[in-house]
């Protein structure tokens, strides 16, 4: 995962498809969902994450950019780096509001932000996230780090 990510982050993307860029972690679905209850393990995964994160915004050449690190908790699986061309694209891709996706803003949680050790530039947000059809229904949390 680490040289995927190193790869992905090394050259500033780009190319945007509906005004961003994403990169989804490379790791099997069932090894993330064995090592859900593992801290240190996802602990490690965020840092990869993080690491990519900071090497874009230090290659960014304009501010208007937002580097974000999209976390699914718990099991990670959808978790990506995006890199978003303004804040009004990252805020219209905040707003998920309809009968198959709704994310509900929640109040930041102080425990998971101190294991983070995010630094203060780094603005969070978390949102209750349900996707639900006719066959399926998913219920977690998404976490969105920005710089």
């Amino acid at each position: 995962m680490r040289l995927h990510v190193n790869e992905q982050t090394q050259s500033f993307p780009t190319t945007f498809h509906d005004g961003y860029w994403h990169n989804k972690i490379p790791i099997d679905q069932s090894f993330l969902s064995s090592v859900q209850d593992n801290s240190r393990i996802q602990r490690a995964i965020i840092e990869v994450m993080m690491e990519g994160a900071s090497r874009l915004v230090h290659n960014r050449e304009e501010e208007r950019y937002q580097v974000v690190v999209l976390l699914d908790l718990p099991t990670l699986w959808q978790s990506e780096l995006l890199v978003f061309e303004s804040d009004a694209r990252l805020k219209a891709f905040m707003d998920r509001d309809t009968s198959e996706q709704t994310w509900t803003r929640l109040p930041n949680d102080c425990v998971f932000l101190q294991r983070l050790d995010l630094s203060a530039d780094v603005e969070v947000h978390r949102f209750h996230e349900l996707i639900q059809d006719e066959d399926y229904m998913h219920s977690g949390e998404v976490w969105l780090l920005v710089q």
